[in-house]
């Protein structure tokens, strides 16, 4: 009777009145996305909103995704790290305002009618780590022009994902040396035009913080391809430059190989709102007289303007607590303010007319292979071989120390040390020089 009952429920659960997803997060390309958590607890694939509607109208009653949608590899949700590996079947049946999807590497399973009757869509790229492709994936999809697959040997692709197409006249983009392969093999052989592009470029695109604000216009791209990217602040903070120094937003970016940029994004001072004598500066909370308050300049000064930029000069009222920050550019790495604090960023109490300078020191990027030292990144980890002897220090885009070990080792001892985060970091192995890896 037990197990009668609980089919019962089961089967109502199923029929309707139970959610399709898991979460919900909006992705960088501005678009909402709904994922499942899969059993493995560390991965999720993407899925329609509405389990009610089961199967072919997913969407109803929620916005439908438009225009360039990119899949992100990974997400983040409570704090959880999650691999995307999945788009899963019907994830977007019937999404007619979608133009182009590009998906991250890392996505495994593109599952059945994934994509189906998204009748606007002229543009897929499918990540090099597919491996299943399911019926229907791009059925009925009559404007899709150009199909990007980035995987150098066959994915296991069902004959009909793209169903009731006729793809003559579309083309098809694979890697060089797959061409012969793609060539032979349905349903990819049925394309009017199939071209060895050579491998895709991937652009990834970094927040410095992301509750200080996101990014656009990462994915895979075609080499030479021709792109903008964009830094979006929240409320409260401002863009100040890309790590590379550059100031524009947008940007445009001709792409020739894998490239990886961080958005940097610092707090600005808010509009300053009186309400009963109170004063609201960003976080803080400043009581004074309204007929007597004493405005104060801070100023924030870099020692070599080539090297780095200090961030924060604003006029506040007396009390107000600022942050600062120093920002190495090109290469460099922060060093000191001027009253020898190494903190950075740096919140400063204003207390009268008050100046602060960056000091920054250029690091020189080298050829590791030329300074018998190696460089790369396993998870979150920084791993270094060969620097017998040497101090290695790893800094974070805003120039702060973020892990050091001053370890003597034997020649060729593997180092590890420990980032807190993805991103891009400058390491630095004794004083031979210093090489950017990016951390996923």
């Amino acid at each position: 009777m037990v197990k009668k009952i609980f089919a019962t429920v089961l089967c109502c659960l199923l029929a309707g009145g139970a959610w399709a997803h898991d979460f919900s997060l909006t992705v960088a390309s501005g678009q909402t996305l709904y994922f499942n958590i899969l059993e493995s607890a560390a991965s999720v694939e993407v899925t329609y909103p509405n389990h009610d509607s089961y199967p072919v109208n997913g969407w109803d009653g929620y916005t439908r995704p438009v225009g360039n949608l990119r899949i992100p590899s990974s997400v983040v949700y409570n704090g959880v790290t999650y691999s995307v590996t999945t788009v899963g079947q019907l994830a977007f049946y019937g999404c007619t305002g979608l133009t182009s999807v590009v998906m991250g590497e890392g996505i495994t399973v593109l599952g059945n009618s994934a994509f189906n009757g998204c009748t606007a869509l002229t543009t897929a790229v499918i990540p090099s780590s597919i491996d299943t492709i399911g019926l229907r994936a791009f059925g009925e999809c009559n404007q899709l022009a150009h199909v990007w697959c980035n995987k150098s040997t066959l994915p296991n692709a069902s004959a009909y994902m793209f169903y009731n197409i006729s793809l003559d006249g579309r083309t098809l983009h694979v890697p060089a040396q797959a061409l012969s392969l793609y060539s032979a093999a349905a349903p990819w052989s049925g394309f009017g035009t199939i071209l060895g592009d050579g491998p895709m470029v991937a652009l990834s695109l970094l927040s410095n913080d992301v509750l200080r604000g996101s990014v656009s216009g990462g994915g895979s791209f075609v080499v030479g391809s021709v792109t903008d990217i964009s830094a979006l602040p929240n409320e409260g903070y401002s863009f100040i430059c890309w790590n590379d120094g550059d100031t524009q937003n947008p940007r445009q970016l001709t792409l020739y190989g894998n490239m990886s940029l961080t958005a940097m994004f610092f707090p600005v001072p808010r509009d300053t709102v009186e309400v009963h004598d109170t004063v609201v500066m960003y976080d803080t909370v400043v009581l004074y007289d309204t007929a007597s308050v004493a405005l104060h300049r801070l100023q924030v000064f870099s020692s070599q303007a080539s090297l780095g930029a200090g961030v924060g000069t604003t006029e506040v009222p007396e009390g107000t607590a600022v942050e600062i920050c120093a920002l190495p550019l090109g290469g460099s790495c922060f060093t000191a303010w001027n009253d020898g604090s190494t903190e950075n960023p740096r919140r400063v109490t204003v207390t009268d007319d008050m100046s602060f300078t960056a000091f920054f020191e250029q690091l020189s990027i080298v050829s590791p292979e030329a300074a018998g030292w190696r460089v790369h990144t396993e998870g979150r980890e920084v791993v270094v071989m060969g620097a017998n002897g040497m101090k290695i220090a790893v800094y974070d885009v805003e120039g702060r120390l973020v892990a050091a070990e001053t370890r003597q080792g034997a020649t060729g001892q593997t180092r590890r040390l420990r980032v807190p985060t993805a991103g891009v970091y400058v390491v630095r192995v004794g004083e031979t020089g210093a090489v950017k890896v990016t951390v996923e």
